[in-house]
């Protein structure tokens, strides 16, 4: 039975506040941290489920496009159904299928349940925004986004750190069997909180939906697959382009000439949700690839343990959490484009002086270095979560934020392939130049002896591979700089809403 009976955009008391802001935190937490412990359990489910290495990624893949699907039908399933139905829901789906995902035998299985899990869960994310947003006054909107992002920003900072955790002291199961316990809580305090919001009555756009569903799934597919196929080399990966550019090529002329297009034109005339779109695809490519590129270098250059690795990483968990405690403070003095800019000024400032790192970098440069990149993460996502819905309309909220987290995933999708694609092949080109080198070495080294030589040239050839692949990765660091610097910019083209914007 529910406790409280106001409607869904209040107003509500400080208290009523409290109790629907907890539930629905640990909703948002259980889909964002969901989304990185299974990365560093890809190893042990390998070696389980007698995978390869190109089987076994498909149980990122198919979270990450079932995802992207379940996202985009978030609208359409609130419109039909009632947004406070698809959240307990989307609760309950993710609950069951982190159990079927523990209890696969394999592998076929698990990528199904995975498939599932990321359809069902979708919603999450979306609809725990907009409840935010409805809950809290427009003047708190600051406030309300900084408790909400806790759960999108600090699962993807502690996530990797939790799944090495549970997959070193038990094994790959317990990173799905942990989502059980916190589903059920949170889905009987919703139960008992959320109040219920009325149902637009609208036509759904199957055209447009359907279309839209294609472009996105085969371009998540050639994004994720396309490193591993070469990218243009593979006729997998030149059909999925095909396809996906033409299923948006539809959607874009049927939304243009049809009078009831499944996005609703009308929001981007809102100025600030669109600057909001292109800001937060920057923020999906400039801190999303950041959280998969730094681990892979404490490891393969620095030599971190997986373990070791992911609590230095956690170590952005406190800037982001700095970030978020005073971003509602300053949203209140500052203007929230300002705000934003000095966010990617930290990120990308932090990912400058990466590029001037080696092999030899000191743990208390890495951790102080990673602290700024987490404050610059938290500060920008705050604020501009806030500024992108400060002046849209509320009837809008759901279908907007399902949308800019959708642009968000291919963002985080795009950065992430492009910083593998950079790291693979600049390795690649670097260990080719460096190898002259080796050649020569051998060519004036032939008085020695052989059995002294080898060894010698083993060595060299060790670290040069080791060279090469540092290089590769000041690389990335270099393309996140650039990401981050080239979306300063658009932050002035945002207007203040009724107080700051």
């Amino acid at each position: 039975m529910l406790t409280i009976t106001r409607p869904a955009q209040g107003p509500f008391t400080p208290f009523e506040r409290l109790i629907i802001t907890g539930p629905v935190l640990a909703a948002s937490l259980l889909h964002a941290l969901n989304m990185s412990t299974a990365y560093v359990a890809l190893p042990s489910i390998q070696g389980n489920l007698s995978a390869a290495p190109d089987q076994v990624s498909w149980v990122i893949t198919a979270f990450v496009v079932a995802t992207a699907v379940g996202t985009i039908l978030t609208n359409v399933m609130s419109q039909r159904f009632g947004r406070r139905r698809v959240f307990l829901a989307a609760i309950l789906g993710f609950t069951v299928t982190s159990l079927l995902c523990g209890t696969a035998e394999t592998l076929g299985q698990l990528v199904a349940w995975r498939i599932l899990q990321g359809f069902v869960s979708a919603p999450l994310l979306p609809i725990s925004q907009a409840i935010m947003l409805d809950t809290y006054p427009r003047e708190k909107h600051g406030l309300a986004m900084s408790i909400w992002s806790m759960g999108m920003i600090i699962g993807p900072v502690i996530g990797p750190t939790v799944g090495a955790m549970l997959t070193e002291f038990h094994d790959w199961r317990s990173v799905f069997f942990m989502n059980i316990p916190f589903g059920i809580v949170a889905f009987f305090a919703i139960v008992a909180t959320l109040p219920k919001a009325e149902v637009p009555d609208r036509r759904v756009d199957w055209f447009g939906m359907v279309t839209l569903i294609v472009a996105v799934v085969f371009l998540q597919l050639a994004l994720d697959r396309g490193e591993r196929l070469g990218w243009f080399e593979s006729t997998e990966i030149l059909v999925n382009v095909s396809i996906s550019v033409m299923a948006f090529y539809l959607f874009t002329a049927h939304c243009l000439t049809t009078v009831a297009p499944y996005v609703n034109l009308a929001i981007f005339a809102d100025r600030n949700y669109l600057i909001g779109l292109l800001l937060i695809f920057v923020f999906g490519i400039a801190v999303f690839a950041s959280l998969f590129i730094l681990p892979l270098f404490l490891q393969n250059v620095q030599g971190y343990p997986v373990l070791s690795a992911g609590w230095v990483v956690s170590a952005r968990g406190v800037g982001t959490m700095v970030a978020m405690v005073t971003a509602g403070f300053l949203a209140d003095r500052f203007p929230g484009k300002y705000l934003i800019i000095a966010g990617l000024a930290c990120v990308g400032v932090s990912n400058l002086w990466m590029t001037g790192w080696n092999a030899e970098v000191s743990l208390a440069e890495v951790v102080w270095v990673t602290v700024i990149n987490g404050y610059g993460m938290g500060m920008m996502w705050v604020s501009l979560t806030t500024v992108t819905f400060s002046t849209l309309a509320p009837d809008f909220r759901v279908e907007a934020a399902a949308l800019f987290a959708l642009v968000r995933s291919v963002g985080a999708s795009m950065g992430t392939s492009v910083v593998v694609s950079i790291l693979v092949r600049s390795s690649q080109v670097n260990y080719i130049e460096m190898r002259e080198h080796i050649d020569a070495f051998a060519a004036t080294a032939l008085a020695g002896t052989v059995s002294v030589i080898d060894p010698a040239l083993h060595t060299l050839q060790r670290l040069v591979i080791d060279e090469a692949r540092t290089v590769a990765f000041l690389n990335d660091f270099v393309f996140l700089v650039v990401v981050a610097f080239l979306g300063m910019p658009l932050c002035l083209l945002l207007q203040r809403s009724g107080r700051r914007a």
